[in-house]
């Protein structure tokens, strides 16, 4: 039995980790210690302190812990420039830019400028308008409401040439004319559902745009571009029908024409929110699918302990099969399964999610691997017969066992130990 245990298992590496979910923002100008700063950053930071009101504070884009200050040669003149946020009270404007250039003398500032919102949801510096400087691309928020604008600078003027509402907006090229375009997904719960595309002809003028795409679902959780076939670009869209379950749409731009190619419907509807993303590294969005392990067709769905299968689209009308995972529902913990076991892996019946879960291959029984949830008491007891931490859950301990090996030749002496991956877990 062991030895049939270990070809299977040289077919494929499996590998768990922990998944952490904590993000910690600090105060924008917190990094900034003055011992450390060079001569020109001190320089900067007064500068920009001297022009700003006295009580108000520098800002970063919501959700980014990189600087707030953005220094690049925007009008690509050969001077620098630094562009900052920064939040005033008791004011009705209250984020406000501010744009300064290097001399030979420090920092002066060129202008200053009103943002349209509370907070700064983005911001980004492309040349999106094609004439090889930098624009800024910035994204405001009041409330639920948010809206993006493009600005051009150009010898010492600020020009506002896009001004739009948006949910989520990209810039990306999905017509492929290596030109960048603008694509503004703005959706409204009940109302409206839109994507429209801008490119920049003389002014942004409309490429395509859907307007009548489905507005009743909750709201658009994960939405993505970049590659979604081989040499494809297009957009993908989670979206929230309820509290918990979901389905996806791909769109894609063909002949200037945007044009949905997986709808939102039964094909990619799934009981659990799962973010697509390339999933393999390969560069193209994988589509998170929920699949029932083999045999627990006719269990309570509440308790069936569900593998996440990814798949992509296959350029045409269809969605091809690429990886497959066990996450588990808290995020605690993750399996990966090489593609070669979709279908032949499953889950023992007799496991129960949160105590004990044994992965099986479905032809033979054999078992994989074990994950058990153990108080201390029986994790003092069974520690050092084979069981290793994998992660910690308030009081209990998960534990896991398993001998898993990968293969690199056609010979058993070719096999190699492949442990299961944990990261800052100690035993």
């Amino acid at each position: 039995m062991k030895r049939s245990v270990a070809r299977r298992l040289a077919a494929a590496v499996l590998s768990l980790s922990v998944l952490s979910g904590c993000t910690f923002i600090s105060d924008p100008v917190s990094k900034m210690k003055a011992p450390e700063l060079t001569a020109d950053k001190a320089s900067l930071m007064t500068a920009i302190k001297s022009q700003m009101p006295a009580s108000a504070t520098l800002i970063r884009p919501a959700g980014e812990d990189d600087s707030s200050i953005f220094t690049e040669d925007l009008d690509k003149d050969g001077t620098l420039e630094t562009l900052v946020f920064y939040l005033t009270e008791n004011e009705s404007v209250l984020i406000h830019g501010m744009i300064l250039e290097k001399t030979e003398d420090g920092w002066v500032k060129k202008l200053d400028f009103d943002g349209d919102g509370n907070q700064l949801e983005s911001v980004e510096l492309r040349d999106v308008t094609g004439d090889g400087k930098l624009d800024i691309i910035a994204g405001y928020s009041r409330g639920v409401e948010k809206g993006m604008v493009v600005y051009t600078y150009s010898g010492g003027e600020l020009e506002e040439v896009l001004s739009q509402p948006y949910t989520r907006f990209m810039i990306d090229d999905l017509n492929e004319d290596d030109i960048a375009d603008i694509t503004v997904v703005y959706f409204k719960r009940n109302e409206l559902n839109k994507i429209t595309t801008y490119q920049f002809d003389d002014g942004f003028k409309v490429l395509d745009q859907l307007d009548d795409l489905d507005p009743y679902f909750n709201n658009y959780y994960n939405i993505v571009s970049g590659k979604v076939a081989e040499n494809k670009e297009g957009i993908v869209l989670d979206a929230a029908v309820d509290s918990r379950s979901a389905y996806t749409t791909v769109v894609v731009m063909e002949n200037n024409k945007l044009r949905v190619v997986i709808p939102g419907d039964a094909k990619t509807f799934k009981d659990r929110k799962i973010a697509s993303e390339d999933i393999d590294g390969d560069g193209i969005i994988e589509i998170g699918m929920l699949e029932p392990p083999g045999g627990w067709d006719y269990f309570d769905p509440e308790a069936i302990p569900y593998f996440t299968s990814y798949y992509k689209w296959d350029g045409k009308d269809g969605l091809s099969f690429t990886a497959q995972k066990y996450r588990d529902p808290s995020d605690r913990f993750v399996i990966d399964f090489l593609p070669e076991w979709h279908g032949k892996i499953t889950v023992d019946t007799k496991s129960v999610q949160d105590k004990s879960l044994k992965f099986i291959m479905s032809d033979t029984g054999e078992t994989v691997v074990e994950v058990t949830f153990f108080t201390q008491q029986e994790w003092d007891r069974v520690k050092n017969s084979g069981w290793k931490v994998l992660s910690r859950d308030m009081d209990k301990i998960i534990g896991y066992r398993g001998e898993l090996v990968q293969s690199t030749g056609g010979s058993d002496s070719d096999k190699i130990t492949a442990p299961m991956e944990r990261k800052g877990i100690d035993e």
